[in-house]
């Protein structure tokens, strides 16, 4: 059976079709009649979907505006092959349905029973054995004195009457059912959704008939058959037609002839041997059996219950004991961690202490040698390492003054929120205090009281933020990351746009959103990224791209790479809390503000706390503003737990970030192995 399914993109609502062939316009007898605003660039016959060499196409039938799959304009009278996700528009403007289920598996041809040829010589019958009549001699058969059953049904919610007679009636929407209760449009009902049919035994029994939405019987599920009788309710699937049987008539059963006299009587075909179950008869064995069964299956029974509780005592407890472990391990490896970071502050404050050390010892160098009247090549070779050492001294003291300034900038923009929330709340109180003196009415009191509640929240709240900045060594965190941070520039046509993304193993295998590399939902023509600190960019070649409807990541590589990577990242998604110290590295508005003077990519970074956090989105709450789309978010400990992919445009400061757990899922095996996840 040849099946489509079709959901309109604007409504929502899906319609399947069980045909070879749906044809659509606005003419109301197509099988998809496109009505409304939208339909005023359809044509009264536009396109069709048929079954073409065993796959579902989309065919423009000669439509004035034209058929579209995906955004491209067909060809008249020529079929395009479907499939399942893909998107058919009719008209440049009109109505789009995208294709969410096809199926268009061949029925076999029905084979034609041989004909009996009545002329041939009929079969003897054994000498002195008559066969026994059949057990289904009496059931009725249709013929020309004998009535076919007939049946009436009232649709409930119409009141329409429908009648139908044989010993096979079948009820559907198609054409080559006797019973069609189904109003225009109606999808609800299969094309054959069940069956009434003559029993051998007389019975009138109805069935379903592998429907799609099922059939039930006086409001139960129908499973198997159902022996009809006057005043069944019949419903043709959940909310479809419902069928109330007023009146049921059925052939009589006629008893079989008596014997002709003369005729002999019948002889008995041989019967086996009966059994004596050991002499005491089947009845007797039997009750026997079933009295041993029961004794023995009470004491199964028991045994079954006693070793069931037993087993949930014994998982109880094996339970809470790897609770407790799991518990005492997490605060280790949160020690451990701890002991890292400060190890990794204590080697940060170090590096300048080394790097004048070394400069010391080049300058003492460069003095000896000069005293002692060294080769010139001596001299050159050690003035070289004296510019390198101090080109260090000086870039790693640039890091570190962007750094610290940025946090003072994160801390001075949260001390001017909390200056002019802390404004507000004093002049509600003010308000509050000449109201209460006024006597205003309780209604306006309750108001000003409730905004000054929400207003000392409010400066509670950000209060809590810079002090969880204030809490966490920026400087660090951006110092031993940034350099692993990259600006993505996707280029779609003419147009370029501009992201954020980063490093996650030294193979160039490099992390942003599906939509920074899918501008306005279309494959970038060409990807670069320009590494922190660097003033050249390089292309990029796609890897993996989530779906559309799976989480905004994607990842790219950079063949050749040689630089820094993040190397502390939370792939298991549980090392963020809520209220916890947060913060965030990339380019908010590209370009714009990622060049320095000097042409060089420079990054920024913004600090927060942790508002929501789940296993499918972390909710980072913090002072910084919208355009930082892929870049890595950092809990206490500077390890990576997301990647921002949104913010709120009336909340400033407020953005969602997809946990790097879901990343997992998406990375080639050969990625998964080189980070140690497999």
């Amino acid at each position: 059976m040849s099946t489509i399914q079709l959901t309109d993109l604007a409504t929502g609502v899906s319609r399947e079709f069980d045909s070879t062939e749906v044809k659509v316009g606005r003419d109301p007898h197509h099988a998809l009649c496109v009505s409304g605003p939208e339909g005023k660039v359809v044509s009264s016959t536009h396109a069709r979907f048929v079954v073409h060499e065993g796959q579902w196409c989309v065919e423009d039938l000669g439509s004035r505006n034209g058929t579209y799959v995906d955004g491209t304009r067909l060809e008249i009278k020529a079929p395009k092959p479907l499939s399942v996700g893909q998107v058919v528009r009719f008209g440049e403007t009109g109505p789009q349905f995208r294709v969410t289920e096809a199926s268009a598996r061949q029925v076999p041809v029905t084979v034609v029973e041989s004909a009996i040829d009545l002329s041939a010589e009929k079969t003897l019958p054994m000498e002195a054995v008559q066969t026994p009549p059949r057990a289904d001699s009496a059931a009725p058969k249709a013929g020309p004195d004998k009535p076919e059953p007939a049946v009436v049904f009232e649709e409930k919610k119409s009141g329409q009457t429908f009648k139908a007679s044989g010993v096979r009636i079948r009820i559907g929407r198609g054409t080559e059912c006797e019973l069609r209760p189904v109003s225009a449009g109606d999808t609800s009902v299969s094309r054959v959704h069940s069956e009434l049919t003559l029993k051998p035994d007389g019975k009138f029994v109805i069935r379903d008939a592998r429907s799609r939405n099922g059939t039930l019987v006086n409001g139960r599920p129908l499973t198997g058959e159902h022996s009809l009788r006057m005043g069944d309710s019949i419903t043709l699937g959940e909310g479809g037609p419902e069928l109330l049987l007023t009146s049921l008539t059925l052939p009589e059963r006629v008893p079989p002839p008596p014997a002709e006299p003369g005729t002999p009587a019948a002889v008995p075909l041989p019967t086996s041997p009966r059994r004596s179950f050991g002499g005491r008869g089947a009845t007797q064995f039997m009750k026997e059996l079933v009295a041993e069964t029961s004794k023995k299956s009470a004491t199964r029974t028991g045994k079954i219950v006693w070793t069931f509780l037993i087993l949930l005592l014994g998982s109880v407890a094996a339970l809470y004991w790897y609770n407790e472990t799991r518990v005492q391990e997490t605060v280790a490896a949160l020690e451990v961690q701890r002991q890292e970071l400060l190890a990794q502050r204590v080697a940060s404050d170090s590096l300048g202490q080394l790097a004048a050390a070394e400069m010391g010892r080049l300058r003492a160098q460069l003095e000896e040698a000069s005293a002692s009247a060294a080769p010139a090549a001596m001299l050159d070779s050690i003035r070289a390492e004296l510019q390198a050492a101090t080109q260090r001294t000086q870039d790693l003291e640039a890091a570190l003054q962007r750094a610290q300034s940025s946090m003072t900038e994160q801390l001075a923009a949260g001390a001017v929120v909390r200056r002019e929330a802390q404004a507000d709340l004093a002049e509600l109180r003010q308000q509050l205090q000449e109201a209460n003196a006024n006597r205003v009415s309780i209604a306006q009191l309750d108001s000003l009281r409730q905004a000054v509640i929400d207003a000392e929240q409010q400066v509670s709240g950000i209060e809590s933020r810079i002090r969880a900045v204030q809490g966490v060594d920026l400087a660090a965190v951006a110092q031993a990351n940034q350099g692993a941070v990259g600006l993505v520039t996707a280029y779609s046509g003419r147009n370029f746009f501009n992201g954020s993304g980063f490093m996650i193993s030294p193979a160039g295998y490099f992390v942003t959103n599906r939509h920074v590399v899918f501008p306005e939902g279309r494959r970038a023509d060409s990807v670069f990224i320009a590494m922190a600190d660097q003033r050249f960019m390089r292309r990029a070649r796609f890897v993996i791209v989530a779906p559309a409807d799976g989480p905004d990541l994607a990842v790219v590589r950079l063949r050749n790479y040689s630089g820094p990577y993040m190397e502390r990242i939370d792939w298991s998604g549980t090392r963020a809390a809520q209220g916890e110290p947060a913060a965030l590295i990339g380019f908010p508005a590209g370009t714009s503000t990622a060049l320095d003077q000097s042409q060089i990519v420079r990054t920024s970074m913004a600090a927060g706390i942790f508002s929501k956090v789940t296993a499918d989105d972390v909710q980072f709450d913090g002072f910084t503003v919208g355009g930082s789309s892929g870049s890595p978010v950092f809990n206490a400990n500077g390890e990576v737990i997301a990647v921002h992919h949104s913010g709120l445009r009336e909340g400033a400061g407020l953005g969602f970030a997809v946990p790097m757990a879901r990343l997992v899922a998406l990375l080639p095996d050969s990625v998964k192995l080189q980070l140690g996840l497999r």
